[in-house]
């Protein structure tokens, strides 16, 4: 995710205009990088579903509520 798009994500959350939240988990990522949900903003997810690919890739979707 881009810096601005990882901005506004996270802007969006924050002011709780946020229904689902949609990842895909990649096997084998390494390093470090910015948090999409850092410790000084905790945010409510409630797992939805979870499909796994032939490839390792995880479909995560969760519904985002507020803390």
């Amino acid at each position: 995710m881009c810096m601005a798009a990882l901005s506004v994500a996270r802007e969006l959350l924050r002011h709780g205009l946020v229904d689902r939240v949609r990842l895909l988990s990649y096997p084998g990522t390494v390093g470090e990088g910015k948090k999409l949900f850092p410790s000084d903003m905790p945010v409510a997810l409630e797992p939805i579903s979870a499909v796994q690919f032939s490839n390792g890739v995880v479909a995560l979707e969760y519904a985002a509520g507020r803390v």
